[in-house]
């Protein structure tokens, strides 16, 4: 019984939907300038016989070519009550919305009842999205959420989170607003340009200073004591600003590290080793048995002798590997206390010169 009245509420329920949207496509038939070109009349049949068996997704699919075709508002009206059944809450929100704006007022039963469904459509849509008023800044040329072109003069809707919004004005001009909403709020969100900071002005170079005049009453050396003055002997460089050693945390961590791991591939390798003579003594039962390992009962034993060696062979796979990764932290290790602070080490590949400093 419970199965048989839930297929029959889905059947009226269907059957409703149906019923609004064919008066919809009814109201667009009408409005229209006759005659219609055979195209738009295919499209409207092919979508009243996708909302008779139920495939909303390939009636919105139809409606959209026709609003492509013939832009009216009634085909606007059937986009935005297709979008919201198939839960596309910021698209039905924003089409129903324009909807709402454009359709006159009812003029009968029929017209007040298609308009209480647009706006309990609506109404649905609405409080699964935000609704966002932006007054982008004087000139603005585009305004953009999460990258994406919006029109500022009607209201946007986003789904409910953080979004990033962006108007670009001339002479690159910008403003941005960071907004976190919930669904069925509303924001109002005036945008201000962003004025970026003036440059520094350069600092005058200082004037050159004029060399002093020799006094005529001190004698001037000759050029011959001049030249027999020997230059001065260049001295150590200065050690440059801000240059350490090297970091302790950074030796100590390397080494701990690479001796743990050398540990454990040792210990790895002694197991393995274990392993593999565990292995061997088991295959030396089984043949010093001179019997069928298959047909006896010794089928156990040679498979557990099996899976001792593959035990084996894993534990010297793991060894390995360990010591290697070990071997390579240690190298590391002494690279880095070998080189000097302040070093570069520049490389060359495919054209490109790639300088790194230590």
């Amino acid at each position: 019984m419970g199965a048989s009245r839930r297929a029959a509420r889905s059947r009226q329920a269907a059957g409703l939907i149906s019923l609004a949207l064919f008066s919809l496509s009814s109201q667009v038939h009408a409005e229209g300038p006759p005659p219609r070109s055979p195209e738009l009349l295919a499209l409207f049949r092919a979508a009243d016989e996708a909302m008779a068996q139920f495939d909303v997704g390939g009636a919105r699919a139809i409606w959209g070519q026709i609003h492509l075709l013939e832009p009216t508002n009634p085909a606007l009206c059937q986009l935005g009550q297709l979008d919201r059944r198939l839960e596309r809450w910021v698209t039905a929100a924003g089409e129903l919305s324009k909807c709402i704006e454009r359709m006159p007022a009812p003029q009968d039963a029929r017209e007040r009842g298609l308009h209480e469904a647009r706006h309990a459509d609506f109404a649905a849509a609405r409080q699964h999205v935000g609704e966002l008023e932006l007054s982008p800044p004087p000139g603005a040329e585009r305004v953009l959420i999460a990258g994406k072109d919006v029109d500022v003069r009607h209201k946007v809707y986003v789904p409910p989170g953080e979004h990033e919004i962006t108007a670009m004005g001339p002479q690159g001009l910008f403003a941005r607003a960071r907004v976190k909403i919930e669904s069925g709020e509303t924001l109002r969100l005036p945008l201000t340009y962003e004025v970026a900071p003036p440059a520094p002005a350069p600092e005058p170079a200082p004037a050159p200073k004029a060399p002093p005049r020799p006094d005529r009453a001190t004698p001037q050396p000759s050029v011959a004591l001049r030249s027999a003055k020997p230059p001065p002997t260049p001295g150590p460089p200065p050690p440059r600003a801000g240059q350490a050693g090297p970091s302790p945390w950074i030796v100590g961590t390397g080494a701990f590290v690479a001796a743990s791991l050398v540990g454990t591939g040792i210990g790895l390798h002694v197991a393995a080793s274990d392993a593999s003579q565990e292995a061997t003594r088991l295959r030396g039962e089984i043949k010093d048995s001179e019997q069928d390992a298959i047909q006896t009962g010794l089928a156990d034993a040679y498979e557990q002798a099996i899976d001792v060696h593959e035990r084996a062979n894993r534990l010297h796979t793991w060894s390995f590997n360990v010591l290697m990764a070990g071997a390579v932290v240690g190298a590391a290790t002494v690279v880095y206390l070998s080189l000097p602070r302040n070093a570069e080490i520049r490389a060359h590949a495919g054209g490109a010169s790639v300088r790194v400093v230590w």
